[in-house]
């Protein structure tokens, strides 16, 4: 599994902290599939750090949380 995915995983998960989202993951992915308009299958996997999501879809998730997509990634 790729590290990068881990740290977007994680970030992305304090985001969701942020917004005093449910600790529960099936619950997030269901508020990020919502939030994002994409699957609830794609939303578990990124909250689980198997899947990074391209480039778009990362500034829409940018967006959403107002947080710079470089730290989102963890290129920062």
């Amino acid at each position: 599994m790729p590290q990068s995915a881990k740290h977007f995983a994680q970030r992305l998960n304090s985001c969701l902290d942020d917004t005093d989202a449910p600790p529960h993951v099936r619950e997030r992915a269901a508020i990020l599939s919502k939030m994002l308009d994409i699957p609830k299958h794609q939303a578990w996997s990124l909250l689980e750090g198997q899947l990074l999501p391209d480039a778009d879809l990362l500034q829409r998730i940018a967006n959403e949380f107002e947080v710079d997509p470089a730290w989102l990634s963890g290129d920062k």
